[in-house]
């Protein structure tokens, strides 16, 4: 197999977990040289030329000879298409580029409010630029695939189907206009988010629960040990994200005060 491994670079953002990840399995499945991974915060400046506002937003990959500089889904491509060749063929696809174009974004521009990773100061800030509209299209995505979830649910649970969509859109606009309340408009949006994202986490595991509750027949005591295992993961994300949204606060109080 035919790699780029020696003479490519991929330069990640180290206080992201979600980039830590896929990018440690970009070395251990072979497509990329463990030295050529590389952090921001451990960057020479002198050696690498790219455009760092972009690169924020977009992951770069640098070719080490020519000096040529790939970004995002580009960059994903080249590195993914040595052990899955068809890659690059299905990127030619118009509408699968498109698609998987737009997916990154949701991804990259969310990824910090996605994992919610409460850690020390980088030394070099690599968090994305804020867009509200791909907040919200994050925001839009969890409330659907909550509502699916909690369809399902109960439709396995009580036997029978049970449409809970009007009184989740009720739901979801007393926590936005509650938190717009009391927080800004970035603030509330943020809490918004975060909302969005534990509530799916927590129905995508009362849905696992309820196939488990169904097919298995499981005893009263072990669906209530399924119960509270789900309580305390809601707990957990519910702390960690109070506490991500204090530090994302103090954070933007600190730089306003600098400003």
């Amino acid at each position: 197999m035919k790699t780029t491994e020696n003479n490519k670079a991929l330069v990640y953002d180290d206080n992201c977990p979600l980039c830590k990840a896929y990018t440690a399995a970009f070395v251990k499945g072979g497509l990329l040289k463990a030295k050529n991974r590389i952090a921001f915060s451990h960057v020479n400046i002198q050696q690498f030329r790219f455009d760092w506002n972009k690169a924020r937003n977009e992951i770069p990959l640098i070719d080490l000879k020519t000096g040529e500089v790939k970004y995002g889904i580009d960059a994903l491509t080249d590195i993914l298409q040595q052990k899955f060749p068809l890659t690059k063929s299905m990127m030619k696809i118009k509408w699968l580029n498109w698609f998987f174009r737009k997916l990154y974004k949701l991804v990259s521009y969310n990824r910090k409010i996605i994992v919610a990773s409460v850690t020390v100061t980088p030394a070099v800030d690599c968090t994305p630029d804020y867009s509200f509209f791909w907040r919200w299209v994050l925001i839009i995505f969890c409330c659907t695939i909550s509502n699916y979830f909690i369809i399902k649910s109960t439709s396995l649970l009580c036997d029978y189907k049970i449409f809970t969509l009007p009184g989740l859109v009720i739901f979801w606009m007393i926590i936005s206009v509650a938190s717009r309340m009391v927080a800004s408009k970035k603030t509330a949006t943020e809490i918004h988010a975060h909302a969005s994202i534990t509530a799916t986490i927590t129905c995508f595991f009362l849905f696992i629960g309820a196939c488990c509750v169904k097919f298995f027949n499981l005893p009263f005591w072990l669906a209530s040990c399924l119960f509270l295992f789900i309580v305390m993961v809601t707990v957990k994300q519910i702390k960690r994200r109070c506490l991500f949204i204090r530090d994302y606060n103090n954070t933007e109080t600190q730089t306003t005060s600098v400003l």
